[in-house]
């Protein structure tokens, strides 16, 4: 199945849920779709990235994973029972699990939020700039105004407008907590080029690449050439929002999220323990500070050093 058949399923699925949702059966006793925050004063953060949604034919699976690993707890929606639920961080909902069906999604996956002021112009602007619209703008009860796009290089990005408003800017980020997110893209130039058009970014290169030998781990030149700049920090009005890695151009892009955690490495271990495998070692990522992981039931995430030894942004 295409990644593009794929998200234009689990759209249709929500979708499904929500109509059951809002359907002339007695209402139910709470929305399907949980706000992303409460909070008495609601606040967009335009650029930020504000939510997150496990897709995966494994609920059981998942929940084991990271309920041991992060110490996530996962509440089942009433009224769609076995597949819809809260994930919860130390009594937070920081984001949701969708049960999919092997028919429905093939690849097990994190969908991203990014936050907007006005989806349907973001929408529109995005489609100009050569973008996929694969669900056009819409309300989600409870949850606000989205729309999905498809970049130029394949990734998936849902656009929304919080009903709610935003998860606040500042404070520590707990262990067991989402960081940020990174696009690994196979076209980092022109992702940075779409994205700073689209949400309003600047970019910011950061001479880093992952590491595929000692001597590119070290930060010294290989056969002779120095190690060619492929990260870029995105920021909007002053904060850093998201990151851009380039990728080979026989990959697939995809929006990759962050947890942060205290010890990348024991952590990284523990995870294949509980039936994950590290796709790269702390050794391949900056320094010993993150690993890639996938889950057991095959959706890829990252981890990362929190805060930093080194101090510094993400």
């Amino acid at each position: 199945m295409s990644i593009t058949r794929l998200v234009r399923r689990v759209i249709a699925l929500g979708t499904a849920i929500v109509v059951g949702a809002c359907s002339s059966a007695p209402p139910p006793a709470r929305p399907v779709f949980s706000p992303i925050t409460e909070r008495a004063a609601p606040e967009t953060l335009p650029g930020k990235i504000v939510w997150h949604d496990l897709l995966t034919h494994d609920t059981e699976a998942a929940q084991e994973f990271y309920g041991d690993l992060f110490g996530w707890s996962f509440e089942n929606s009433r009224e769609a029972p076995g597949r819809y639920w809260d994930i919860k961080h130390e009594g937070r909902t920081i984001a949701s699990m969708l049960a999919v069906a092997r028919d429905e999604v093939d690849s097990p996956l994190w969908l991203v939020s990014v936050s907007v002021a006005d989806v349907d112009g973001t929408a529109s602007r995005a489609s100009e700039l050569g973008a996929t619209i694969n669900a056009e703008p819409s309300e989600l009860p409870n949850r606000g105004r989205y729309a999905v796009l498809e970049d130029l290089q394949g990734a998936f990005l849902v656009l929304l407008r919080s009903s709610s408003g935003d998860p606040p800017d500042g404070g520590e980020v707990a262990s067991g907590a989402w960081l940020w997110s990174e696009l690994w893209t196979t076209d980092a130039a022109a992702a940075v080029s779409f994205y700073e058009g689209l949400l309003g970014y600047r970019s910011e290169t950061i001479a880093a690449r992952l590491a595929d030998t000692p001597e590119e781990a070290s930060g010294e030149s290989v056969d002779g050439e120095e190690s060619p700049a492929v990260f870029y920090a995105m920021y909007r009005d002053d904060s850093v929002r998201a990151g851009i890695h380039q990728l080979p151009s026989e990959a697939v892009s995809y929006w990759l999220p962050y947890v942060a955690v205290r010890d990348v490495s024991g952590m990284a271990a523990r995870a294949e323990e509980l039936g994950g495998k590290v796709l790269l070692p702390p050794e391949a990522v900056r320094n010993g500070e993150a690993a890639i992981l996938v889950d057991p039931t095959g959706a890829p995430f990252g981890i990362q050093e929190w805060p930093r030894a080194e101090g510094g942004d993400r």
